[in-house]
């Protein structure tokens, strides 16, 4: 089957997909096929650069739709207009996330640390629970949750918070896969580890070059490595794979 069809009548919502790995995600679900819904916060220029970069790509149909995913009310809002857009969403990808700073827990507030589980784990759980009924209604499913290597190892200082709040979504995504298997839905995650993406410019470029020389392949891995797992995962050909966890860190991380 050609690339280009793969997806074919297919909808899919991308959260925070105005950029970096949520970006290439959305380019590369609608160059499959499917319709995409581009989801932003706040980056509303990105969004369209994202819209325009599907157009270049010759992808199908796109949208852009704000919304916080950290706010339940929103996520609500969000998935009212996918649905009176194009009715449904078939493909949920749960992108949106932040490191909130990079603070140690010691020093970290209660609204800090609050903020950061909003962001990574109650936004995957909001659209996870918005999204069911859906497609248990319609006896198909396909959810992938964004993770870390970091829930595994806890990550560099200063991101303890992150990297629980990954961990968790990690299990979620386990419980929700036993949960709606028997409904058509599967459900499965993506462990990205160092990746060429924006929030590394703060990094000093000597620290980077030392945390990238631990990787065994010897590079940072690009958003387009992270993509790739995840169009495996809406696809036909994962069809019985459900409760996984896909570690694209170019052997950082390994069991």
């Amino acid at each position: 089957m050609r690339p280009a069809a793969q997806l074919a009548d297919r909808v899919a919502l991308v959260t925070g997909a105005s950029t970096g790995i949520g970006r290439r995600i959305a380019i590369d679900l609608a160059r499959s096929g499917a319709s995409v819904i581009v989801n932003y916060r706040e980056n509303s220029d990105g969004a369209r650069d994202t819209l325009a970069a599907i157009a270049e790509a010759g992808g199908g149909d796109a949208i852009a739709l704000q919304a916080d995913v950290a706010v339940s009310a929103q996520v609500e809002r969000l998935f009212a207009a996918a649905e009176e857009a194009y009715a449904r969403p078939d493909i949920l990808v749960n992108n949106a996330g932040t490191l909130g700073g990079r603070v140690a827990l010691a020093e970290m507030s209660d609204e800090q640390f609050d903020a950061v589980l909003r962001n990574n784990l109650y936004g995957t759980f909001y659209c996870c629970r918005r999204a069911l009924p859906g497609m248990t209604e319609r006896g198909f499913g396909r959810i992938v949750n964004i993770s870390t290597s970091a829930a595994r190892g806890g990550g560099n200082p200063g991101i303890g918070a992150y990297a629980a709040a990954k961990a968790a979504v990690s299990t979620l995504t386990r419980s929700l896969a036993k949960e709606v298997a028997r409904q058509g839905i599967t459900v499965n995650a993506v462990s990205p580890g160092v990746i060429s993406t924006r929030i590394h410019e703060a990094t000093a470029p000597d620290v980077f070059q030392n945390i990238v020389a631990k990787i065994p392949v010897g590079k940072a891995g690009s958003p387009a490595d992270v993509s790739a797992a995840v169009l495996f995962l809406a696809g036909n050909a994962a069809a019985y794979v459900t409760g996984e966890t896909i570690e694209v860190n170019g052997g950082l991380v390994m069991d």
